[in-house]
């Protein structure tokens, strides 16, 4: 069975509480020691324990790691609820952890035109934990659409997604629910419509978007 944690000490953090309560549950219910979930992974035992000691927030694989070892041994029924409870606990502490919990943009469906969906997208991305590029990438499904430069000048709102595909991919690479990406595939096509092509790379020409409307402005 899982051995007993060891009191959280010195957190001014709630969200951060929360989230490692959850991997500590989620632990315990699974019924196995760190050792033995470091052995179905790929990261130590140490970086599994450190993931749920409530110090820090882990990088989310590690968070993908610690659901990965424990969920053979979950109830069926309690799987996927569990890993969608834990990834959204992880995504409010990130939000905690950077200062971006009052984080305010303008909804997918209230989208109508270029500087709308840029603050969306940027606002999007914090509401889902600010994953670095590398994990978006990796996450997406679809790594060579996003290249990490231009990945990186997207989220800065530096520039826009070239291609429908391409926005979708970055949504994907968040975590974007499916009802989330029909929201966003339908903003593309209320700001572009048929002018730019939806899928495959557009190397013609690079938008440029320049900042405007605050990160944290009330668009609701």
């Amino acid at each position: 069975m899982g051995r007993p944690e060891k009191p959280m000490q010195g957190s001014s953090s709630p969200c951060l509480v929360d989230f490692a309560r959850g991997l500590r549950a989620q632990r315990i219910t699974a019924g196995l020691t760190y050792t033995e979930m470091a052995g179905s992974t790929s990261v130590s035992a140490a970086t599994l324990k450190r993931a749920a000691s409530g110090t820090s927030v882990p990088h989310i694989e590690t968070v993908r790691q610690f659901y990965a070892a424990c969920r053979p041994y979950l109830p069926r029924e309690q799987q996927v609820p569990i890993w969608k409870t834990t990834l959204k606990s992880w995504q409010i502490a990130r939000m905690e952890e950077r200062g971006t919990l009052v984080a305010r943009g303008v909804r997918p469906a209230l989208i109508a035109d270029t500087r709308d969906l840029s603050l969306a997208l940027q606002t999007f991305w914090e509401k889902k934990g600010a994953l670095p590029v590398r994990a978006i990438r990796k996450y997406s499904g679809d790594e060579i659409l996003l290249p990490l430069t231009s990945l990186e000048r997207i989220l800065k709102r530096e520039a826009l997604p070239q291609t429908k595909a391409q926005l979708l991919a970055i949504v994907r690479g968040c975590f974007a629910t499916a009802m989330e990406e029909k929201q966003w595939d339908a903003a593309w096509q209320k700001v572009f419509g048929p002018r730019r092509p939806s899928t495959g790379p557009d190397l013609g020409e690079t938008r440029t978007v320049r900042p405007g409307t605050p990160l944290f402005a009330n668009r609701f």
